[in-house]
């Protein structure tokens, strides 16, 4: 659609540094008003810092923020939510015990809009047909779906009267059919007069969603494209300075003997809830096999029992040895690596980048002599991590907390990829990162298997399960529900028992 004109929010000529970073160098942008911004860049381009800016959790060094054509100094999120702009992070922000109307309830007294929970149900439901946001308003948060959680995300900036909403990423736990629904939702949103920035990796949504397109490389603006005749290739090429390639050559893979055996797994978690209930699965050397589904099904209490963090019965074999009892350290002398979802899981962020990598001690082993020697070796070996994985750092000494969250993750990916394993265990591995980063996990995976090597992915990105797997299967309800291969693809059959497991 055409938004017009009319600017709702300007920023001008900001500027960001952290420390020697530079995070960005005189950015400008504009928001119009009836529109849905996409906002892309590579991992530690400046998108992220940006929309805190706009926000008020981050106060620029310098430069001007106009909304409806008067500066604006906002020092808070409260300071913004005030003026009507509200942030929707990856993180959640609800309390899980309660219900949806009582995490409303808490967030709107927060801010002096006090309701109770009668009147909070009403405008839960207001909203929820309004936009589309089919939400129960009694419901606990803790039974929620992923693309629930965030539609009460939504509704709670909607409550506040939100004009500019801004999302950070916010299809990385959300299903096909839940990706295609919050597009709805926020065409809806446009066609009210409010404005939407839509922060992402994923082109094809931004290409499918937005009006207008703003690509940020190293923190300065690159171009600002109506959504009209542009393709990924164009993005990519905008994003990334390079062509990028989206379809990956995959010989035909020479399968090996099992290196992993799992057989009648489960687990109870520590609410009683059996989270994992009988499950089986085969990797052998030489395959990618995925596991798809929708956020919460099991698939991360099931990578946890398979690198050792989690304790299950039934029986994990790695390489024909049991290890359902052994701990991670042990799993990972024996050729295992894992890449988390999350960095923060395998990263200390006060540790420099090279005591991150040094972490494993299969790593330390492979260098040798005195403590100087290796330390330099190290630092070496580091220095060609940063170049290989175009990890945003000045040095190996640089602090880890100091990388964009994307750059963190490269950092873990370019670790657990050195280590030379037998198997890797690989949970979202592209979560949050670029183009360029994604197309060099899957490039490293592919390079894996065709060495030989086995990976088991597990990824709530139902395209790259289908792209990157020799077969897959389906996980509902703890449970594998179905396997699939190329031979046999049906992706109604995929979709059907993602979301009902039958």
């Amino acid at each position: 659609m055409d938004a017009g004109s009319s600017a709702i929010l300007r920023v001008e000529g900001v500027y960001k540094r952290f420390g020697a970073t530079v995070a960005l160098d005189g950015v400008n942008f504009e928001l119009r008003r009836g529109e849905v911004h996409g906002l892309l860049g590579e991992n530690g381009a400046g998108k992220t810092t940006l929309c805190n800016i706009i926000y008020g959790m981050i106060k620029p060094d310098r430069g001007s923020i106009y909304l409806d054509g008067r500066e604006l100094k906002i020092n808070s999120p409260r300071e913004a939510m005030a003026q009507g702009i509200c942030m929707v992070h990856q993180e959640f922000m609800l309390i899980p015990s309660l219900s949806v109307v009582d995490n409303v309830i808490l967030f709107t007294g927060k801010n002096k809009l006090f309701m109770g929970r009668k009147e909070a149900a009403e405008r839960v439901k207001q909203f929820s047909s309004e936009y589309g946001l089919e939400l129960n308003p009694w419901m606990r948060v803790s039974s929620l779906s992923a693309g629930e959680k965030q539609r009460l995300e939504i509704i709670k900036a909607l409550m506040l009267g939100a004009r500019i909403l801004i999302l950070d990423e916010p299809t990385s736990v959300l299903t096909r059919l839940e990706t295609v629904e919050l597009f709805k939702s926020l065409r809806k949103m446009a066609e009210n007069g409010r404005s939407v920035i839509l922060v992402t990796h994923k082109m094809d949504e931004v290409l499918a969603s937005a009006d207008r397109i703003t690509i940020l490389r190293q923190g300065k603006n690159v171009a600002v494209l109506d959504n009209k005749n542009i393709d990924r290739n164009t993005l990519s090429r905008l994003i990334v300075d390079r062509e990028v390639f989206f379809n990956y050559e995959k010989p035909e893979s020479v399968l090996g003997e099992p290196v992993l055996r799992v057989s009648d797994v489960s687990h109870v978690d520590s609410s009683g809830v059996q989270v994992l209930k009988g499950v089986n699965l085969t990797v052998r050397l030489g395959e990618i096999v995925g596991i798809c589904g929708v956020a919460g099904n099991g698939q991360k209490e099931l990578v946890e029992a398979l690198i050792g963090v989690r304790p299950v019965s039934g029986k994990i074999l790695f390489n024909g040895m049991d290890v359902t009892n052994l701990p991670t350290d042990k799993r990972r002398a024996l050729g295992m690596a894992y890449i988390p979802e999350d960095f923060s899981e395998g990263l200390v962020l006060d540790f420099k980048l090279y005591e991150n990598v040094a972490l494993p001690p299969k790593l330390s082993s492979m260098l040798t002599g005195g403590v100087w020697l290796k330390l330099r070796k190290l630092k070496e070996v580091v220095w060609q991590l940063i170049k290989t994985y175009q990890i945003r750092a000045k040095s190996p000494d640089s602090y880890t907390w100091s990388l964009s969250g994307g750059n963190k993750q490269k950092l873990l990916l370019a670790r657990e990829f050195t280590q030379k394993p037998v198997l890797i265990i690989s949970h979202n591995p592209t979560k949050g990162l670029d183009v360029a980063a994604t197309e060099y996990v899957h490039q490293s995976l592919l390079k894996i298997r065709s060495e030989g090597k086995a990976v088991l992915l597990v990824s709530n990105d139902l395209d790259e399960v289908v792209e990157l797997s020799d077969r897959f299967y389906v996980m509902y309800g703890g449970r594998l529900v179905g396997e699939f291969s190329h031979s046999n693809l049906d992706l109604e059959r995929v979709a059907q028992l993602m979301l009902s497991g039958v």
